[in-house]
C-alpha cells in the first residue's frame, strides 16, 4: 500500500474514532476537535439544545397499558415528586441566594461601601431595599451555609437561613450527629427549622424546652368611692378638656368649644349627684354620719 493510501486509512480512522466516542458521551463543544487533523476530518459538532424554564408536558404515554387505579397512582407519584422538586428548587435558589448576597455584603462592609456613597450604614442597607439588621443576619446565614457545604453536599440537600442556624453550631460540634439530625428531619416529611430543632432534642443534642408556668391572673384591686368617681365622672371628660385641645377647638370656633364645655360641665354635674346620693346610702347602710 502507498505512503499516500497508508495515511488517508489513517485519517479516516481517526476520523471515525473521534465520532463513536462524541456520540457516546457529551462534551464540550470543541472537547474531540484534535488540532493535528484538519477541519475537513474533525468531528461535527452536536447542535446546541437549548435550555428551557418551562418544564415539558406530563408524559401521558406512560399511563398506556395501566388500569384506572394505576393511572391514579402513578399520576399521584409525579405529582408528589413534582412538589419536592418545587421545595427543592425553593430551597436550594434561596440558600445560594443567601450565601453570595452574605459574602458580598460583607466584602462591602469591609470596604466601608456606604461611606463612598456618602451614607451611613442605616441609609446604605436602605439603598439596597433591606434594613441593616437584614445585611448582619445575611452575612451570618452565609457564613453557616458555607459551614455546612460538605454536609449539603453530601446529602444533596440545601438548606435555608433559618435551618442553618439549627444545623452550623450542630456540625461544628459532631459533623456525624449533625447529619443524623438532618436525616431524621427529612423523614418527617417537612424540613424545617422547627423539625431540625426537634430531632435534635429526640437525639438528645439540644435540651427539652422548659414550659414556663402559667400565671395567675391577678385579681383587680377593689376600687374606692374616690377612683369610681374619677373614671366615671371625669375620665372622658379630661381628655376632652386638654388644654391643646381647648386651644384648637377656640381656633376654629369660640362658640362650639363653650358649648361642648358646658355640656361636659352638665354631665359632671349629673355623675357628681349620683355620686353625693350614692355616698349618701352608703353612709346610711355603714352607719355612718355625714
Amino acid at each position: 500500500m502507498s505512503k499516500k493510501n497508508l495515511v488517508a486509512q489513517g485519517l479516516a480512522s481517526l476520523k471515525a474514532e473521534n465520532a463513536q466516542r462524541a456520540s457516546r458521551v457529551p462534551r464540550a463543544a470543541d472537547a474531540n476537535r484534535d488540532p493535528a487533523l484538519p477541519t475537513q476530518y474533525q468531528p461535527a459538532e452536536a447542535p446546541a439544545v437549548a435550555p428551557t424554564l418551562v418544564p415539558p408536558a406530563f408524559e401521558t404515554s406512560v399511563l398506556d397499558g395501566l388500569d384506572a387505579a394505576k393511572q391514579v397512582e402513578t399520576l399521584e407519584a409525579a405529582y408528589w415528586d413534582a412538589d419536592r422538586a418545587e421545595v427543592r428548587s425553593f430551597q436550594l435558589a434561596k440558600m445560594r441566594g443567601s450565601v453570595l448576597k452574605g459574602e458580598l455584603l460583607q466584602l462591602l462592609l469591609d470596604r466601608k461601601a456606604y461611606e463612598h456613597r456618602g451614607l451611613t450604614a442605616g441609609d446604605y442597607a436602605e439603598s439596597l431595599g433591606i434594613k441593616r439588621q437584614y445585611i448582619y443576619e445575611l452575612i451570618n446565614a452565609s457564613k453557616d451555609i458555607r459551614a455546612l457545604a460538605p454536609l449539603i453536599e453530601e446529602t444533596s440537600t440545601p438548606v435555608v437561613a433559618a435551618q442553618a442556624a439549627v444545623l452550623a453550631p450542630l456540625y461544628k460540634a459532631d459533623p456525624e450527629a449533625a447529619g443524623l439530625v438532618l436525616q431524621a428531619a427529612k423523614d418527617t416529611g417537612k424540613l424545617s427549622a422547627a423539625s431540625l430543632t426537634e430531632a435534635a432534642r429526640d437525639l438528645g443534642l439540644l435540651p427539652r424546652a422548659v414550659a414556663a408556668p402559667a400565671r395567675k391572673a391577678a385579681l383587680p384591686a377593689p376600687a374606692s368611692s374616690a377612683d369610681a368617681t374619677a373614671r366615671l365622672a371625669f375620665a372622658d371628660a379630661y381628655k376632652a378638656l386638654a388644654p391643646k385641645r381647648i386651644e384648637q377647638l377656640l381656633q376654629e370656633d369660640p362658640e362650639a368649644a363653650l358649648k361642648q364645655v358646658e355640656a361636659i360641665e352638665a354631665e359632671i354635674t349629673k355623675v357628681q349627684r349620683r355620686v353625693d346620693a350614692a355616698k349618701a346610702a352608703a353612709r346610711k347602710a355603714t352607719g355612718v354620719k355625714a
